[in-house]
């Protein structure tokens, strides 16, 4: 009989509601953001519209926190005390936040073959998107070594991009990566950004306005369309839900194929990048 085979997320990574209410093999940790003197668990004590609300009155720069590794280790003996037998734990990048090291320490109290956690050198719906693609390879009844196998070659081959309406919070928070350069470089610069093969982020594209930043991500993504054999794509926004349903129209027009995933970008993240990001991502397998 197949083990049953559980999934240890972080709250940065923006897994679709839609998909957490179809599978409750998926457990969130949530980051920890501290704004206003108070202290929320990510997306459980404040919600993302909750939080981008708060963010425009915020006397300070919020500031993020990851999960601790008894938080993580806490999780995964609630999955095994349920009676799952496997966890596949999935982060954000290791080049973005120390909550792989975080999930990692909480492993090694137990077995090698019970506890793999993998790093999508990703971040939000990039990251998201794995999970979605982990939890239909559990479902349709793959082994522990094959669904760990199958998501590694993933990783390595999608991508994700965001477009961030400023440089205010990333620069602020100090998450900016390969992006400074662009800081003061260009008044009121419009970038598209992504996570290189570290995950670390850096500038693809810079523009002059909103419709021509999104037009370069979309471009962006069909061209990556069209160099895979198999995809799913996803798109999220940070309190932008126009926007985001507008770009999912355009990558449907272009794909010839609905969009999969649509969710919202969670606080943690939003705390880097501000309210009106849009992000879109291609998972390749």
């Amino acid at each position: 009989m197949p083990k049953k085979i559980a999934i240890l997320v972080d709250s940065g990574s923006d897994v679709p509601q839609s998909v957490l209410e179809a599978h409750n093999n998926i457990v969130v940790v949530p980051l920890n953001i501290t704004m206003n003197g108070h202290n929320y668990r990510d997306a459980v004590d404040i919600t993302p519209d909750e939080f981008y609300s708060a963010l425009t009155q915020a006397k300070s720069m919020p500031q993020t926190a990851s999960p601790s590794p008894q938080a993580a280790k806490d999780a995964m003996n609630a999955l095994f005390a349920a009676g799952y037998q496997q966890i596949l734990g999935i982060t954000i990048s290791s080049g973005l936040s120390i909550t792989n090291r975080t999930f990692q320490l909480a492993a090694q109290d137990f077995a090698a073959d019970q506890v793999t956690i993998l790093d999508t050198k990703s971040i939000g719906i990039g990251s998201g998107i794995q999970v979605a693609y982990a939890a239909s390879l559990i479902r349709s009844g793959e082994p522990f070594q094959q669904v760990i196998e199958k998501v590694t070659v993933s990783i390595a081959k999608s991508r994700v991009y965001f477009y961030v309406p400023t440089l205010k919070y990333l620069s602020a928070g100090g998450r900016i990566g390969k992006v400074a350069n662009l800081v003061g470089s260009v008044f009121n610069i419009k970038p598209v950004i992504s996570c290189d093969s570290k995950g670390i982020y850096y500038p693809i594209f810079k523009a002059r306005s909103e419709e021509k930043a999104l037009q370069k991500l979309v471009d962006q993504v069909i061209k990556d369309c069209r160099d895979s054999t198999h995809f799913r794509l996803g798109v999220a926004h940070g309190q932008n839900p126009s926007l985001v349903n507008e770009l999912a129209v355009k990558l449907g027009t272009a794909t010839g194929r609905k969009v999969d995933f649509i969710g919202e970008i969670s606080p943690s993240l939003g705390v880097h990048t501000g309210p009106g990001l849009i992000g879109a991502t291609i998972l390749s397998y």
